[in-house]
């Protein structure tokens, strides 16, 4: 029983992860990857590709002059941006409030939490959280919450049906493996695994408590049941496993497809694109020099460019051949094409404004039409986020209901034009049944003042008789000019 085993869908969907969380990291890492994001051509394979061999280094120059778009962190970034221009709306009971500015291991706030999340969302759609505590906490100890990324969640089952009453997830396993400081400034590599289960580790049982273990160098890496333990908060042991897994459009255990797994692909294929360009190019640049009738010595070297001297014979001839360039208009056109789509396929969730005026309907429609996919990962992520702190508020003996996370899902530019805030102060004026209160809170949703009604009734009252239009002072009175006095 060896619990690095994976689940069937994780070594289903491992490229497809970590395709997108090279994408996300950039071209470095695209050029670490080498043959496996850019294959090499015909060529460079006859001339083999060992170290040392000619169709290896080639294939290393061509690999260095190709260039791989950025569009995915661009597009994942600006995205986020979105997504947090404004803050989730919290509510927690008065037990957990200490935890809304410090609720990971690392001392992170639930917001900062939540924006981990979405970009896990958004990168290879799907995470996990846990919630952990020390060992033999007392009843005011708090847990916190440890987030795991998708290659992190090796294993798990979810298929019992035990009905509604009871989580049908019974185990999961995580790969906890990382760098560790051995002496002074040495690091190295320590694997370690947490195995998490309900009840016993048999498929068709889940009744009990939940336990943990720890698994690392110094136990086997087989299943043991002296290694597993029952964590309690004050003697309160959870009859769940406390782990929520987060994906792009659900909570299931069962992962999705990365969101944006078709604008990496279509950024390989530009790098492939480019590539085999910039090679066309360089091959462009690297004419040949033939020489028929040459009286040059075969060990002589041929000098070229001014104050250079070629020696023919008689009847001889000189000349430069280069690579064809007919195809590079076509190769050029592919790549702007190429990165048009990337273009309008990153934008596709921000563009909110349009090129012309629209109605306030026309505009949320079509706004409402381009993010449904960020409305639903907005949500999606909440509501893991809430599910994972309900389990924390019942296991500390908080009331679970009291835990509410709502996002921010208004992704429209809500700028208010100063025509448009005309417009509602003549059809005020004109008789629509709008009051001012209710038009200065339009102002201060979309940003234009911060101070309330009456704060601003009052500031207007203060500024009545200023007269701003001739002195910059407000008081209506000229300056003197530089004798000190006035003209007559």
């Amino acid at each position: 029983m060896s619990i690095t085993s994976h689940h069937p869908k994780y070594d289903a969907m491992l490229d497809k992860w970590r395709r997108m969380e090279d994408a996300y990291a950039g071209e470095d890492k695209i050029k670490e990857g080498g043959l496996k994001y850019l294959p090499s051509t015909p060529a460079q394979e006859l001339d083999g590709m060992s170290s040392g061999e000619k169709g290896y280094k080639n294939y290393q120059n061509y690999r260095t002059r190709a260039n791989f778009p950025d569009i995915v962190y661009t597009a994942i970034d600006s995205v986020l941006g979105v997504m947090h221009s404004k803050p989730a709306t919290i509510e927690l009971p008065e037990k957990m409030e200490s935890l809304r500015e410090r609720v990971t291991v690392k001392g992170e706030s639930m917001q900062m939490l939540l924006r981990k999340i979405n970009q896990a969302q958004l990168t290879t759609g799907r995470l996990g959280l846990f919630t952990d505590v020390e060992d033999g906490a007392g009843p005011k100890v708090l847990p916190y919450i440890v987030m795991y990324g998708t290659e992190d969640i090796i294993n798990w089952d979810d298929t019992p049906d035990f009905g509604l009453a009871n989580q049908n997830l019974c185990m999961v396993v995580l790969n906890e493996s990382e760098n560790l400081r051995e002496d002074e400034f040495e690091w190295q590599v320590k694997e370690k695994y947490r195995v998490l289960i309900m009840g016993d580790v048999s498929p068709d049982n889940n009744e009990g408590f939940f336990k943990v273990g720890v698994y690392n160098e110094d136990t086997s890496y087989d299943y043991s049941e002296e290694l597993m333990m029952e964590p309690s908060i004050g003697g309160n042991k959870l009859k769940k496993i406390p782990f929520t897994f987060i994906n792009s459009r659900d909570i299931i255990a069962d992962p999705d497809k990365p969101p944006l797994l078709g604008l990496a692909n279509l950024a390989l294929t530009i790098y492939h694109g480019d590539a085999d360009y910039r090679n066309s190019l360089f091959m462009q640049g690297q004419d040949t020099l033939v020489i028929t009738g040459s009286t040059v010595d075969g060990d002589d070297d041929v000098r070229v460019g001014a104050g250079a001297r070629i020696d023919i014979a008689i009847g001889g001839d000189a000349k430069y051949i280069g690579v064809n360039s007919k195809g590079l208009p076509e190769m050029r056109t592919a790549l702007e094409n190429d990165k048009k789509e990337a273009a309008d396929l990153s934008g596709k969730l921000l563009d909110t404004r349009g090129g012309q005026a629209e109605s306030g309907e026309a505009l949320r429609i079509r706004v409402s039409a381009r993010t449904a996919s960020l409305h639903q990962i907005a949500l999606t992520g909440a509501t893991g986020l809430q599910t994972q702190l309900r389990i924390m508020a019942e296991w500390i003996g908080a009331d679970p209901n009291e835990v509410i996370v709502t996002p921010n899902t208004d992704f429209a530019d809500n700028t208010l034009e100063g025509k448009n805030l005309l417009d509602y102060v003549a059809a005020k004026t004109l008789g629509a049944p709008w009051s001012w209160a209710s038009l200065h809170q339009l102002m201060q949703e979309r940003d234009l003042t911060k101070m309330t009604f009456d704060e601003e009734k009052k500031v207007i009252e203060s500024e009545v008789g200023l007269d701003f239009s001739s002195g910059g002072d407000g008081t209506g009175v000229e300056e003197d000019d530089d004798n000190g006095a006035n003209e007559d």
